[in-house]
């Protein structure tokens, strides 16, 4: 797992363009799939990438929030909706892991990178990042 964070952990930072940066290089050091995201605050759609699809047993793309949480135990759902929620308020970075169950039952690591831009208007912007499952999740049928 990444030194930053465990499973069931987060974290939520100032816009910080290093920071970002730097979490999204361990992951890319690291044996991880890497596969950007990005969710329109105005619709709440994520648009995400096909391996993410598959290991989050998605059927379609954008989905939504539901979508996205559903194969996470209810603990990390609560800490994934806090971050996220945060990140909608505030210009930040951040990052999470999770375990999730794949297809086939099988738990897998999932990470996620991101940070969020916000325009002037409520409502208006963007969360983007990468998520992140080691490339041993070919394994669990993604």
């Amino acid at each position: 797992m990444l030194k930053f964070v465990n499973p069931g952990d987060g974290a939520v930072k100032p816009a910080h363009l290093q920071a970002h940066e730097g979490w999204t290089r361990d992951l890319e050091r690291g044996d991880y799939l890497v596969e950007p995201w990005r969710c329109h605050l105005a619709s709440g759609t994520f648009l995400l990438g096909p391996r993410t699809l598959a290991l989050l047993g998605a059927s379609r793309n954008p989905c939504g929030i539901v979508d996205l949480l559903r194969v996470h135990d209810g603990d990390d759902r609560s800490i994934i909706l806090n971050i996220l929620e945060q990140a909608t308020g505030a210009a930040s970075s951040f990052c999470f892991a999770t375990l999730v169950r794949g297809p086939s039952g099988q738990s897998a690591p999932l990470c996620c990178v991101g940070n969020s831009t916000l325009a002037s208007e409520v409502g208006d912007g963007a969360l983007e990042g990468v998520f992140a499952f080691p490339r041993r999740a070919d394994a669990l049928g993604v």
